[in-house]
């Protein structure tokens, strides 16, 4: 399966982390690949690299492998060497021209559940996945001046 979580509410990557935590827990084989992430906010550490890292999930991000297009070949030259695997922002790198539109139709190749996220989304792009959430803020605590939080957000 092929999933999809867009939209410009809070949620997508922490939609995706519960997939990879639940197929974790049921024994699972995950990879993470954070497109358009690093593994550090404020100078520290993000919660679920190093929560990833205590588990054994396999995680490469952005400062491993400088960008993108060599993040996703790297997902997809590995991919099937795991049952899930997490593309996290990768919507936005294609929103971000350092992707095309086509290299989604290059996740079918994979043989492993495929998560993608990202707050960029085509009306085409449905057709590339087999379930399209879109999370849309409500109400958030950024427009109160908030920051991230830690343990929340990061």
């Amino acid at each position: 399966m092929r999933l999809a979580f867009t939209g410009s509410g809070k949620g997508k990557t922490s939609a995706a982390l519960g997939i990879a935590l639940r197929a974790w827990g049921h024994g699972l084989r995950v990879l993470y690949v954070g497109v358009m992430k690093t593994p550090f906010y404020m100078g520290e550490e993000v919660g679920e690299y190093k929560a990833m890292r205590r588990l054994g999930i396999d995680a490469v991000y952005l400062t491993d492998l400088r960008s993108p297009a060599a993040l996703l070949e790297y997902a997809l030259s590995q991919g099937d060497s795991y049952d899930v695997v997490v593309l996290d922002e990768l919507l936005y790198a294609v929103r971000q021209d350092l992707l095309e539109p086509r290299h989604l139709g290059d996740l079918a190749r994979l043989r492993s559940h495929v998560v993608v996220t990202g707050g960029y989304w085509e009306e085409g792009f449905g057709g590339y996945f087999d379930l399209v959430t879109r999370l849309d803020n409500v109400k958030h605590y950024y427009q109160r001046g908030v920051l991230a939080i830690r343990g929340l957000d990061w």
